[in-house]
């Protein structure tokens, strides 16, 4: 498992072993790899640790070396269909065929848009995951947007088999 903060943050976002899994293999690894994108679900926002259960893989409705398009038919359908299985769509990830991944102009844009439908539904943001070429933690970049801004989040270092979080209750939802 691998764990993010926003600093300053009461929560941090915890990435299951099969988020990780899943993430690792769609790294852009050679020269002619085509972006991978997908989405990322939690069964519970009320908490301070929001555990990224599963990462899905969408189909794309374009793909090449450094740009994708999703096919918002096929996110919604995705997001019906896990919602009735009770897990709440809370961000994206894509890959970037570079070492430690920044979001572009346009990731920026679709991440604000996210946020903006997020907040609709009572969400304080949006994660925004970015898969590098680097090994993992460095080659994230884990971001949360909150309608008008990125939020970098970092890695959490781990003592004594517990990550270091803040005792105060908070959550996700707004």
């Amino acid at each position: 498992m691998l764990s993010f903060a926003i600093p300053g943050a009461q929560w941090q976002l915890v990435f299951s072993d099969d988020v990780i899994n899943t993430l690792s293999a769609h790294v852009q690894r050679g020269r002619l790899t085509n972006e991978s994108v997908g989405q990322l679900y939690s069964a519970s926002l009320l908490s301070q640790e929001i555990t990224l259960q599963i990462a899905t893989v969408l189909r794309p409705k374009t793909a090449g070396r450094t740009r994708v398009v999703l096919d918002k038919t096929f996110v919604d359908a995705e997001r019906r269909k896990m919602f009735e299985a009770r897990l709440h769509c809370v961000g994206l990830w894509h890959t970037h065929p570079e070492p430690h991944p920044h979001p572009s102009s346009d990731d920026l844009a679709l991440a604000e848009e996210a946020a903006q439908v997020a907040g609709k539904a009572e969400l304080a943001g949006f994660v925004f995951v970015i898969v590098g070429t680097a090994p993992f933690p460095a080659g994230l970049y884990v971001g949360v947007h909150d309608g008008k801004r990125m939020h970098r989040a970092t890695s959490v270092e781990l003592a004594g088999g517990g990550a270091m979080v803040s005792d105060k209750p908070t959550s996700v939802a707004k």
